[in-house]
């Protein structure tokens, strides 16, 4: 077994380390890290984390899938949306609620009148 020095440079790092900091300038402002964070803007208010988007991987069958993306294409959405207003309609039901698709309240409300 060959021993490497973790410390040991590869043949052209120095050059490539020169090029990469070579625009980059050092300027000491005399601030601490919390005065310059302090500086920084401020986001917006971080979501609920029961909001935030999670990848779930999902195994159907070639011919279910097909299915699904002829079904999404016809109706004008990406098949990650059907599933997931799928699923929310499962669990409303599942939770005794009362579940309404998003295209179908779509639907209703473009075909309501406006106020005069």
């Amino acid at each position: 077994m060959t021993h490497v020095d973790p410390d040991a440079r590869f043949p052209g790092e120095a050059e490539l380390v020169d090029a990469a900091a070579g625009g980059l300038t050092f300027v000491d402002t005399g601030e601490s890290e919390e005065e310059l964070l302090a500086q920084l803007p401020q986001s917006e208010e971080v979501p609920p984390l029961d909001d935030m988007p999670v990848v779930t991987s999902l195994r159907i069958p070639l011919g279910l899938h097909n299915r699904l993306k002829a079904y999404a294409a016809a109706h004008g959405v990406k098949p990650s949306r059907l599933i997931r207003e799928w699923i929310e309609l499962q669990l409303a039901q599942a939770e005794q609620d009362t579940p309404i698709l998003l295209a179908d309240a779509i639907r209703a409300l473009s075909s309501l009148r406006p106020a005069a």
